[in-house]
């Protein structure tokens, strides 16, 4: 079953399965949407996962995402970035309310970055997925400067160099060898940065040959049985 919600006021798809076990918050990257990131992940409602997805600020029926034209262009992404965990926080909380169920995330491109933002922040899902995504932001354009202090925060330090502050969050990434907008070098270095702060297992990744910028149906696979492991 799928459902339009309200949780902490923003609009919210849901789909339902007929025996909920845990709740999946998904999270959509640049020049997504609620409705793309769930299309995304197929078989999750069927495993028993309570999929729920809120648009980001300035995206999907909330307006216009930042635009590659603008002199502003990467602090306008990551302004929306610190809003969209925040928003992403309060979803969750009212959802764990609401349901009494155990609550997993997951994110893609942006909104995996978004996924490492909330664990460096004390965040705490049983566990995480960060699809084709990083914990570090992307290269400062030649000629674009930082004006906003909170985003200048995160190129000073990113999440994922505060790895101690995950708390073990069991954390899969996965990526594709052929990704051009998030190099899997990107994501190799933030395993890297966290490995030290993690325990045995539950730290991992999965790199797919061939795949691009797209979360992938193998991708999929993987992350539902990684997260069926620990609920």
């Amino acid at each position: 079953m799928e459902r339009r919600l309200v949780l902490a006021g923003l609009p919210v798809l849901a789909q339902i399965p007929e025996n909920p076990r845990a709740i999946l918050l998904a999270l959509h990257g640049l020049q997504g949407s609620k409705e793309h990131i769930l299309s995304l992940l197929p078989g999750f409602k069927e495993a028993g996962f309570l999929l729920l997805a809120p648009d980001a600020p300035r995206h999907g029926e909330r307006g216009t995402p930042p635009s590659a034209k603008s002199g502003r262009y990467v602090e306008e992404v990551y302004q929306m970035a610190l809003a969209f965990a925040e928003e992403a926080w309060r979803v969750a909380e009212e959802a764990r309310a609401r349901y009494g169920l155990p609550l997993f995330l997951a994110g893609g491109s942006l909104g995996a970055f978004v996924v490492h933002l909330l664990l460096s922040r004390g965040f705490r899902p049983k566990g995480a997925l960060a699809f084709i995504g990083s914990g570090f932001p992307m290269k400062l354009p030649q000629g674009q400067s930082l004006q906003d202090p909170q985003v200048a925060a995160l190129y000073q330090a990113p999440p994922a160099t505060r790895g101690e502050a995950y708390g073990g969050v069991p954390l899969l990434h996965l990526h594709g060898t052929r990704d051009l907008i998030v190099p899997l070098e990107r994501m190799e270095k933030t395993v890297a940065a966290l490995r030290p702060h993690y325990p045995e297992g539950r730290l991992a990744r999965f790199v797919e040959e061939g795949a691009g910028h797209i979360i992938t149906p193998l991708m999929a696979r993987v992350g539902r049985a990684f997260l069926e492991a620990w609920l």
